[in-house]
């Protein structure tokens, strides 16, 4: 009877465990790779004079998918756009709101930290 169980216990694990554990945003599993346009503002952002001190954020707004270049930058003045999964600026977005924050890109040369 053990043996069963274990071998029951088991089976549940594997089968609960899965290597593609489905989108991680928009659809998509890597939004970096899979969303054109967000690919081309990455290669673009990588090219930027103060390329260091840019990072590009992932988090959710009013349940939506949202995406924003942030920059650590002492020194500049910049504003942030919200983008959605197509890529399309959205308007008068209260920060507050953003939810689930993670940084999904920063050049290998940043010089940003806590972030």
């Amino acid at each position: 009877m053990r043996k069963s169980i274990l071998i029951f216990a088991c089976m549940l694990v594997f089968m609960g465990c899965s290597e593609n554990p489905g989108p991680a945003a928009c659809g998509v599993e890597n939004p970096i790779e899979n969303l054109p346009w967000l690919k081309n503002a990455v290669q673009e952002a990588q090219s930027w004079e103060f390329s260091e001190y840019s990072y590009l954020i992932q988090a959710s707004y009013q349940g939506n998918t949202v995406f924003y270049f942030g920059s650590c930058c002492p020194f500049c003045n910049w504003a942030v756009i919200i983008r959605d999964c197509q890529g399309n600026q959205i308007e008068n977005v209260d920060l507050g709101q953003l939810k689930d924050q993670q940084t999904i890109w920063k050049p290998k040369n940043s010089v940003c930290e806590n972030i």
